[in-house]
């Protein structure tokens, strides 16, 4: 009886690991009205993964990539009249939503 208990609550733990996954969008190029010009899907953040968004602005949003990364660190810089944010999540899924 032990065993198959544990063997309950092993299946559980798994289970509740998987459901618990990150989900970030991901798309390789969003254009200035904030669609996605190739095929747009979603991709799992797995171990220390999260969600990324970056956009890129020359005065005005002109376009961005989202999807999972292994490292992210959440920052603007800027070089002459071009600025890039970089957002980082993993709170959620999706939390990367344009």
């Amino acid at each position: 009886m032990g065993k198959h208990l544990l063997l309950l609550l092993l299946g559980l733990s798994l289970l509740w690991g998987f459901l618990q996954a990150l989900t970030c969008v991901q798309c390789p190029r969003i254009n200035a009205k904030g669609v996605c010009k190739s095929e747009k899907s979603s991709c799992q953040a797995h171990g220390s993964q999260q969600c990324f968004l970056r956009k890129v602005y020359e005065g005005r949003f002109l376009y961005g990539y989202q999807g999972c990364s292994d490292l992210c660190i959440p920052m603007s810089f800027f070089n002459r009249n071009m600025k890039v944010d970089l957002m980082c999540c993993s709170n959620t899924s999706f939390c990367n939503r344009l």
